[in-house]
């Protein structure tokens, strides 16, 4: 699974893969890591919650993301 924005795909970036990428980013956001990006990290995890990808994500994942994007 990848998830990157068009700009970051022809940059050749990938942003987030694979559930234990997702779980790093949970984590940093739950430490206050990066409150700065906040904003753009919970877009990028509306998309991913709107696609395909988000099924193959562990259910307490899912569930963690669903938490975020609903604040």
């Amino acid at each position: 699974m990848s998830f990157v924005s068009e700009h970051e795909h022809e940059e050749g970036a990938g942003w987030l893969t694979g559930a234990e990428s997702v779980g790093m980013l949970m984590a940093l956001l739950d430490a206050g890591a990066l409150d700065r990006r906040r904003y753009t990290i919970v877009n990028r995890l509306r998309r991913l919650h709107d696609s395909e990808d988000f099924a193959s994500l562990p259910e307490d994942l899912r569930e963690r993301i669903q938490e975020l994007i609903d604040d």
